[in-house]
């Protein structure tokens, strides 16, 4: 199926959804078509593990497969969890499943939360890094890299605190909003029917001055948020909401999601209160047939009326629903009542017991992220399933989204040179982030300074690798646009 619906899940058109607009207009179904298409995009899956390059012997991606086509402008963006001999770090892959970008990271850290945004007025890929603690908490810094990938910010937790792997975001005022590792504290866990002496992790959140530090801001949920919330079963010490997203609404109040008590709740930023709770035990809202999510990540309010979220429907261990899904609600503030106008469901029946996302884009397609499930699908502004890209095992991404973006590294191009049995060399060329790079020109010589053009090849993947036609002398690569204007040019080699 394109994506699956129940008796009482209502489809609309792409224009009355980003409208907000009410009403049903029928049902979708899929038939032999699509399920052959899969079977046949599943029949190509290589199921590859991880990339090794000539050029960059330093970077390790994990090797994904891809199937289909037609998917909106700009690259996926990833954080890879590194496993099996690949390293973790945030990834930009073109619609091929090919690197466009990686920042390899040591062993043990993890990226999160890659996306693109301004930062002082200037695109920049911000990012959260760190490692990873039991029980799925991270202990990092944000990072701010601009479109030479070089640093020009870095973020960091206020009051002795770090900043956790759920999320982190730009505003446009200059400051980022972020989850925090939680604090461990004491507490009566016994309305739940845990000890009376027991423990919790109070989610926290900070707003900070990204040029400065300075903490501007620090919500604490036990202020403002009873345990009995919680769907979480008894344990100790008790997550007993998990905070996992967050967004600035219209009013400049936050939308935060709490995952462990399957809920948003809008935040006051002023003075922390919550001004409404929709979905879990305590809902504000009226729940429509199909609405209510469990488990959720990623929750995004991207018009008035309408919320997109990634419903896990598990937590890896209960599951409260057969498969994820990727919601879009229509959500009425005034009257309080929210109705289901699309639920994707992915066509192998997938299930993510943690992580997630759902990103509507400006063309009307609309990206999942499918978690620790390991695929993330693109739909079409008729909801067609266009998309799919699938990691190896173990190699998730906390979130998958797509964004344009130009990448011009302040770092050259890198070479390496290999020689066949009969003597003749190959260069391997690439530029990790390169973006504008349509080929590249031989360049040969008799010495490293008198190098003249020779032939052109193709851009093939993140490295290109061009046959010199014989040994002795010198050699090196130019990077060509798309009208065939240098760019830069590698180091030259001996032959």
């Amino acid at each position: 199926m394109v994506f699956g619906h129940s008796s009482n899940e209502p489809r609309l058109t792409r224009r009355q959804v980003l409208a907000g607009a009410a009403g049903a207009a029928g049902y979708l179904a899929g038939g032999a078509t699509l399920n052959a298409a899969l079977a046949h995009a599943d029949a190509h899956l290589s199921h590859g593990g991880v990339h090794n390059y000539r050029s960059r012997p330093d970077l390790h991606p994990p090797a994904l497969d891809t199937s289909g086509g037609g998917v909106g402008p700009g690259y996926l963006l990833l954080g890879v969890k590194g496993e099996g001999g690949t390293q973790s770090g945030p990834l930009l892959v073109d619609d091929a499943g090919q690197p466009v970008w990686f920042r390899g990271l040591p062993e043990s850290s993890w990226a999160t939360n890659l996306r693109a945004q301004e930062y002082r007025g200037k695109p920049v890929l911000v990012w959260w890094e760190g490692y990873i603690i039991a029980p799925g908490f991270g202990v990092g810094e944000g990072l701010i890299f601009d479109e030479s990938y070089r640093e020009v910010g870095r973020i960091r937790a206020g009051n002795n605190r770090t900043i956790d792997l759920h999320e982190l975001v730009l505003t446009p005022h200059g400051t980022a909003l972020f989850t925090c590792l939680p604090e461990i504290v004491p507490y009566d866990l016994s309305p739940m029917g845990g000890p009376s002496n027991g423990h919790v992790r109070e989610s926290i959140i900070q707003e900070v001055d990204v040029r400065s530090g300075r903490l501007l801001w620090e919500w604490r949920s036990l202020d403002h948020i009873g345990i009995t919330e919680s769907y979480l079963p008894m344990q100790d010490p008790y997550d007993y909401l998990h905070a996992n997203s967050i967004q600035v609404d219209n009013d400049g109040n936050l939308l935060v999601s709490f995952r462990h008590a399957w809920t948003v709740h809008k935040i006051n930023r002023r003075t922390g209160a919550v001004m409404w709770r929709l979905g879990g035990r305590r809902s504000d809202f009226a729940m429509g047939p199909g609405t209510q999510f469990t488990w959720q990540h990623h929750v995004r309010k991207i018009t008035d009326g309408m919320m997109t979220v990634f419903d896990n429907g598990s937590d890896g261990v209960t599951n409260s629903e057969p498969v994820s899904r990727a919601l879009i609600l229509a959500v009425d503030a005034h009257h309080k009542t929210v109705r289901l106008v699309k639920a994707y469901r992915h066509p192998q029946g997938l299930r993510a017991g943690a992580m997630g996302s759902v990103q509507l884009l400006p063309d009307g397609h609309t990206v999942v992220g499918w978690g620790t499930a390991g695929h993330a699908s693109e739909y079409g502004a008729n909801d067609e399933y266009l998309w799919d890209l699938t990691t190896p095992s173990g190699r998730v991404s906390y979130r998958a989204l797509r964004f344009t973006w130009s990448g011009r590294p302040h770092d050259p191009p890198a070479v390496s040179s290999t020689r066949a049995r009969n003597g003749d060399r190959t260069l391997h060329v690439s530029w990790n982030g390169a973006t504008g790079v349509a080929a590249w020109q031989l360049l040969l010589g008799s010495s490293a300074s008198s190098l003249q053009p020779a032939r052109r090849v193709r851009r093939s993947g993140f490295e290109t690798s061009i046959p010199t036609g014989r040994s002795g002398g010198y050699a090196a690569a130019a990077a060509l646009d798309a009208s065939g204007r240098r760019l830069a040019t590698t180091p030259a080699v001996k032959l």
